[in-house]
């Protein structure tokens, strides 16, 4: 996180962004390095150090040295819904759909998704963590907390 610290203060010195956005961004980041004391306690801990309990969110963050921004939080529950969902798709439109998805080369059955796998899903995505640093200085994380 220390990179993407000074690459946001970078900002901020060349004149590209606010401190007022720069604030908001390094908040985005999580606490500084050995941060100590009730700041640390209130900033939101990286998806590496979650408890137990399972994620909640999907997060996609984007800092655009734009300032074109980006942020993200999608409720897990919406995924949970959507798979209560599929039990009212027609069993011809689910063969049509499997059948698509066989010709795109992913075999996937959605009759025989439960909801077990996707809770076992979800507890997985608590180890996910995609981070993209562009050529172009923009940034792309993607994380479940």
């Amino acid at each position: 996180m220390s990179q993407e610290r000074d690459r946001i203060l970078d900002l901020l010195a060349a004149g590209k962004i606010t401190s007022e956005e720069a604030g908001r961004l390094l908040d985005a980041v999580g606490p500084r390095p050995g941060q100590t004391g009730a700041d640390a306690a209130a900033a939101p801990a990286p998806a590496a150090t979650a408890t137990a309990a399972p994620p909640k969110f999907i997060y996609v963050k984007v800092i655009s040295i734009k300032g074109d921004n980006v942020n993200v939080k999608i409720p897990l529950s919406l995924v949970r819904a959507g798979l209560k969902l599929t039990s009212l798709i027609p069993p011809s439109a689910m063969e049509q759909i499997d059948k698509t998805m066989a010709e795109k080369g992913m075999s996937f059955d959605l009759k025989n998704l439960k909801p077990e796998d996707l809770e076992e899903l979800i507890e997985a995505l608590r180890e996910m963590e995609i981070n993209v640093d562009a050529a172009n200085g923009d940034n792309v994380r993607v994380y479940a907390a």
